[in-house]
């Protein structure tokens, strides 16, 4: 399962473009055929050509009923149930969807099916079983550690932030820097998983006493096309 979080959906022929081309590079195979619901953004006529160019036969289900793309239906469900279970559990706002959403299915391509003899997504892909040693708590409490080349003389160790996901393409973690109200990434992390929510964070003189441990996220395999 892949998905994307779009800031428009003027932005969804571009990424349909891009990440079908990605699927057929890595993997060698042609993509056989799209189907969609018939929205405008997924029925351009550049897209129409693009489809007509790759041999790709393009499929629409009819108008308001679901059931006739019921795999994608079921899959946005499950992952808008898990996403949505998440952030209650992490006292977060709803602004942290998008965040949320990619980290449940991050976490689903992980967890056996028996659909797929209890196996993988990711190891059906791959052919190797997935790791999941650096699998952390979504939405706990953790303290980012500042680069000696960024920290004055007195500048604390760490910073605090809120756990995110997962940065697959520098392999390190997705976090919210509290104090400076935005995204970032990095693979030093300390982590404490009974913590949860914008709650008061621990003092300057304790995260000097915090262990950090520089973590490589995931084996060497890319993320599962779907």
């Amino acid at each position: 399962m892949k998905g994307f979080c779009l800031r428009a959906k003027s932005e969804s022929e571009d990424c349909i473009k891009t990440y079908i081309m990605k699927v057929q590079k890595q993997f060698g195979k042609k993509v056989k055929f799209v189907r969609h619901d018939g929205a405008r953004e997924f029925a351009t006529n550049s897209l129409k050509d693009f489809y007509e160019d790759e041999g790709i036969e393009q499929q629409t289900t009819v108008p308001y009923a679901h059931q006739t793309n019921g795999t994608a239906e079921r899959a946005i469900r499950t992952i808008v149930t898990i996403g949505r279970s998440m952030l209650h559990h992490a006292k977060l706002d709803k602004c942290f969807w998008a965040e949320a959403a990619m980290t449940a299915i991050y976490v689903k391509n992980r967890l056996p099916s028996p659909k797929i003899e209890h196996k993988t997504p990711f190891e059906i892909v791959y052919k190797s079983k997935p790791s999941v040693k650096h699998m952390r708590v979504f939405g706990c409490r953790t303290y980012i550690l500042t680069s000696k080349e960024k920290r004055l003389k007195w500048d604390p160790k760490a910073r605090a932030g809120l756990f995110l996901g997962y940065e697959e393409v520098s392999k390190a973690y997705r976090l919210y820097d509290i104090e400076a109200g935005q995204v970032v990434i990095s693979r030093d992390v300390n982590f404490d998983e009974s913590t949860f929510g914008l709650s008061p964070t621990i003092s300057d003189e304790d995260v000097d006493d915090l262990d950090f441990e520089s973590l490589d996220i995931d084996n060497d395999a890319q993320e599962p096309p779907e």
